[in-house]
């Protein structure tokens, strides 16, 4: 199955994608386009799509938050599996800054079969980078992000 990131609705707007652009500079780790080679994409119209570095085993599947051009399979739901790789302390960094720009018009819009704490590393980034969390802001982060985590089986 995977480390997987679910991010329904989310969407690569303008503030997201300077936001990513800075979580891109201050991350120590090799990012890439989506194939895990060359530069990672952040337009409005292509979204964002970035990967870990191929040449040094680090990617795994393509990140990608749509922008305004419609995909080639619309159906296709908006998930990432990134295998605990060093770029999904970017990725979730990235969902982190999408999210909270969601907070006033939506709610449940990032979940991860990970933990909260699986987090920790984007959500450094994430307030070294742009701004500090509000404690109200971790919470609904928290609890949206570990709502895809399947319930533990009880013996």
């Amino acid at each position: 199955m995977g480390y997987t990131h679910d991010f329904p609705g989310l969407k690569a707007t303008p503030a997201v994608i300077e936001d990513a652009r800075r979580l891109i500079a201050a991350s120590a780790v090799t990012i890439c386009g989506p194939n895990g080679q060359g530069l990672p994409v952040s337009t409005e119209k292509q979204g964002i799509r970035l990967n870990g570095d191929k040449a040094v085993g680090e990617s795994y599947d393509t990140f990608h938050l749509r922008g305004t051009d419609m995909p080639r399979y619309p159906a296709v739901p908006d998930f990432c599996k990134t295998e605990n790789q060093p770029y999904d302390e970017v990725v979730t960094a990235i969902l982190i800054a999408a999210a909270v720009r969601e907070f006033e018009s939506k709610t449940g819009v990032v979940k991860s079969d990970g933990r909260w704490d699986n987090w920790a590393a984007g959500l450094q980034l994430y307030e070294r980078a742009i701004r500090r969390l509000t404690d109200e802001e971790k919470l609904a982060l928290e609890l949206d992000v570990e709502r895809m985590r399947p319930d533990p089986i009880h013996a």
